[in-house]
């Protein structure tokens, strides 16, 4: 499993990170900024994208379809992860994400949002 962490906070990206590779089938690649996660989705094809609304350079919500589009023939399962923004209705989801998540996540619920095929609702 293939996950890449878009956050302009590199110290949240790093602990999110760890935690997450402490499965050793997980790889996990970290953005700073909209930019470079464009450019290490194309080249890293993440399965799953955990992604910051607020970012220095363009909004989460802005590229969350972008970052689905790159892969087309294997989109990656976005899931908003922000300690901004309050999680919304599970029944709307904007443009390009598959789930939200209200940092700081539980590591249960951030691992099941993140191995949950895309379109599998919670139950």
């Amino acid at each position: 499993m293939r996950v890449l962490i878009v956050d302009d906070d590199l110290m949240t990206a790093e602990i999110t990170a760890d935690c997450l590779m402490m499965d050793p089938a997980v790889s996990v690649q970290i953005a700073g900024d909209g930019a470079t996660a464009l450019r290490i989705a194309a080249e890293f094809l993440p399965d799953a994208i955990l992604l910051d609304i607020q970012l220095t350079d363009m909004s989460g919500l802005y590229l969350a379809p972008r970052l689905k589009a790159i892969c087309p023939d294997r989109a990656p399962r976005v899931i908003l992860f922000s300690g901004s923004v309050q999680e919304t209705d599970s029944d709307y989801l904007p443009d390009g994400v598959d789930a939200w998540l209200t940092k700081p996540a539980h590591l249960d619920a951030l691992l099941d949002c993140i191995f949950r095929p895309t379109g599998e609702k919670r139950s």
